[in-house]
Parts: C-alpha cells; structure tokens; sequence
C-alpha cells in the first residue's frame, strides 16, 4: 500500500503541472480538468494513508479507575511490541 501512496503522490504532483501548462497554452477548461485529477489523486492519497494507519490505545487518564489505567498501560505497551518497526 505505500507503493500506491507514492503513486498517487506522483500523479497528483504530475497533474499539477500539466494543469498549469495545459490551462495556460489551451484555456482555463483543460487546467479546471486536470486541477480536479490533481485533487482526486490527493485525496484518494490520504484516503489509503488513514486506511494503513494503526491507531494506538489512548493514554491513562486520571478519571478511570487503577485497573483501568492498568490496563490502557498494558494495551499501549503491546501496541508499542507490534508496531515498533513502523
């Protein structure tokens, strides 16, 4: 998936600038077309990054009990073990 992201991230990058070359050279139709590839490109760049990301267990708090906090401390700690080469 971080092969796609960079891809996307190329392409989005690629259709900035032909939006601007295209819109200059045969009018504001042809940068309008290739600034909305440019964004979709982007935005399905952050749609694939938030799906890959691991969202850790929150922090203790002072309002949970010991046992709860306990056990928050013991979730990041093994969340910690499984993502520690991320």
């Amino acid at each position: 998936m971080k092969i796609l992201q960079i891809v996307l991230c190329i392409l989005s990058c690629l259709f900035v600038a032909a939006a601007f070359l295209f819109g200059a050279l045969y009018g504001l139709l042809w940068f309008f077309i290739l600034a909305a590839c440019a964004g979709l490109c982007a935005a399905l760049m952050v749609l694939v990054k938030k799906k890959n990301t691991p969202v850790p267990p929150p922090p203790p708090d002072f309002m949970n009990t010991e046992a709860e906090n306990r056990d928050l401390n013991e979730r990041r700690e093994e969340w910690k073990e499984e993502h520690r080469d991320e």
